[in-house]
Order: structure tokens, then sequence, then C-alpha cells
């Protein structure tokens, strides 16, 4: 029994599992290890907890960039719609860290670098199959997608919630997320906090098995809400799927304390925003845009590489330096999308440029 689950776990290493691949190859390793020593146990599910969280930090990086264009496209800073997409975006900023220092604290190496996505594209591991993800502006198509990424495993029902009964029978995130809380607490292991980050992203450190359960818990909270109720930290503060539906519904999402049910009341005007055309596989090429359009297109390329780096210091020998060098280049990167967002596509008139979100080389 210990070989088959040495293999089970061995298959998994320098592959891309599916969320659905991960978590049942989670259960066949607790099924087949039913009585082998703990020793032998740990080892096959350390191998599975690291590419696990490996797999998280990817996922909830790959929300980033789509979500920021469409915040970024907003031409109002200060709008309603802007402010609540500006604290998912940080939230999942807070979910990619959490997962590395999960990772960093059972002796694993968080890989940014490598785990760059493309758009548009699929989301890492499988999640909601035939789903394709792309960088846009701000429209209703994408608000649809954004749900989509962050649909709860049974959405609250709710006034004028349409029924997901019908809806592709997937994994969602915070399953994935309840299978590695599993692992924790099977292995057990022995947290180390040397190469954590804490602060602006990441909030706290992960020291035990508590620290483990709370960060999933809130993982899950802020993106999916929970059972009873689509709120994250109280009353006007929702879970990303209902912060997202709020904007393409155009209201609020409130509770009537008559009805003792969530309703759709105050209006949430649409905001004025850039049309950003959905960027083409790949990204612009030089050849195709003018000398100032490609300049800022290579800037923003640059910066975002330069980003990716310090992303992936910190949780080496960067530590917290690097930290603050990735918000330096986070705070760079916007004025540089800004303005392309400000630049029509000659012949498309209505659309305009947009970021790339290429990884290139960067010179020292």
């Amino acid at each position: 029994m210990l070989e088959r689950a040495k293999a089970l776990a061995d298959r998994l290493t320098g592959s891309e599992p599916t969320l659905a691949h991960l978590a049942r190859t989670l259960r066949e390793i607790q099924g087949d290890l039913a009585g082998v020593e703990a020793k032998e146990r740990s080892s096959c599910h350390e191998v599975w907890l690291h590419k696990a969280l490996q797999s998280a930090v990817t996922l909830e990086f790959a929300t980033i960039p789509p979500y920021l264009c469409a915040l970024w496209s907003v031409r109002d800073e200060l709008h309603p719609v802007a402010k609540s997409i500006r604290e998912i975006v940080q939230e999942e900023m807070l979910h990619m860290a959490l997962a590395a220092n999960m990772l960093s604290a059972i002796g694993g190496q968080p890989q940014v670098l490598d785990a760059v996505p493309s758009y548009p594209g699929a989301l890492p591991m499988g999640v909601h199959p035939g789903l394709v993800v792309q960088l846009s502006g701000l429209t209703r198509d994408a608000l649809s997608t954004f749900m989509r990424i962050e649909r709860p495993e049974r959405p609250l029902e709710h006034e004028g919630h349409e029924s997901e009964a019908d809806a592709a029978p997937d994994r969602t995130i915070g399953e994935f997320y309840d299978c590695i809380g599993v692992a924790f607490h099977e292995l057990a292991p022995d947290l180390s906090t040397d190469h954590q980050i804490a602060g602006p992203l990441a909030w706290s450190v992960i020291r035990n098995l508590r620290d483990v359960d709370a960060a999933i818990d809130l993982i899950k909270r802020q993106g999916e809400g929970s059972e009873a109720s689509p709120e994250d930290r109280g009353v006007g503060d929702l879970a990303h799927y209902y912060r997202f539906e709020e904007i393409l519904e155009g209201r609020k999402l409130e509770w009537d304390e008559k009805r003792h049910k969530f309703v759709h009341g105050a209006p949430i005007p649409w905001p004025e925003v850039h049309p950003v055309a959905p960027i083409p596989k790949g990204g612009y090429l030089q050849s195709d845009v003018s000398p100032e359009v490609w300049n800022l297109l290579e800037r923003f390329d640059v910066l975002y590489t330069q980003l990716l780096g310090f992303l992936q210091g910190m949780w080496g020998r960067g530590g917290q330096a690097n930290l603050v060098r990735a918000i330096d280049k986070m705070f760079e990167l916007e004025p540089v999308a800004k303005a392309l967002m400000r630049i029509e596509i000659p012949g498309r008139a209505g659309e305009h440029y947009g970021p790339c979100f290429r990884r290139v080389e960067v010179t020292a």
C-alpha cells in the first residue's frame, strides 16, 4: 500500500495537476495509508501539500491582472465601483501571500516568476473548465466571468438571484482550500516562520495549525462568503462573488430586516470607463502599434517583470525588503496602464489599448 501511495504523490511532481486531480489524489493517499506508520505517511502528504500550495499561489495570482484591468479602466478612481474592485484586488494579493506563507512554513519556495498566466486562457488547475479569462476593461461580460471565478459551491439564495442548478458541476476554489486544510491536519508539520512575510500583503505569518485554519477561512470567506451570509466582516463588506454581482446588477445587496433576506436595494451607478478592448493572445506586437503605444506597452511589461522578481524574492533571500520594492512597483504600473487606456486603437472606433501583462527579459 505504501508503494502505491508514494507513486500517487510522485505523480504530482513536475506536473500541473487539475484541482479535481489534486482532490482525488489526496483521497487516494489517505485511503492507501491507513495503518501505515506516521513517518512514512507524512512523506506522501508533504509531497501533496507542497504541490497544492504552489498551485494555490499560481491560482490566486492569475485573478489579479484581469481584476486590475477592470479597475484601471474606471475613469474615476473614487467611484464606488472602483473602490469595491480595488478592495477585491488587495484581498487577492493577501490570499496569494497567505498561500505562499503556508508553503514557506513547510519549507517550500513559492514560485512566482514561473507561474505567470497567459491571457486569454483558462484558470490554472482546470478550475471552472471551459471558462476563458481575458484582459479587458470593465464590462458586463467581464463581471460575469469574475463571478464564475469566485462562485461558491452553493450561492446564497436572495432576491433576484438566478438559480445556478444548471451550472457546470465543477469544483470551487473553496473546496480546494478545504483539501489543503485536511492535508495540513493529516501531516501536522512543524511550521517555520523563517522565510514568511508579514505586513501590507500578508497581515500575519503561519505559526501553527490554528493560523492555517484562520488563513483558509479568511480566503474562503472573502472570496465566496459563507453558506449563511454573503458578508465578509459585516454589513456592507461583501465577499467577492457578491461584490461583482452588485456591480453587474447595479444595486447594493442589503439585508431586509422585515423580510429576513438579502435583497437588491440602493442603486450603484455604472461608472464611466475607458473602453479597453480585449487584449489579443500574446499581446500587441511592436509592428502593429505606434512608437508611443509601444513605449508604454514595453514600459509596463518591464515594470511587471520587475514586480514578479520582487514577489519571487519576498519568500526567498530578499524578504521584507523585497516587499517594499514590490509595493513600489505596483504603484508604478497603474499610471502606465491608464495612459495606454486613453489611446484609441486606429480603425477601431470606441476601442482602446490596454496592458498585456507579459514577462519579458530585463537587463540588470
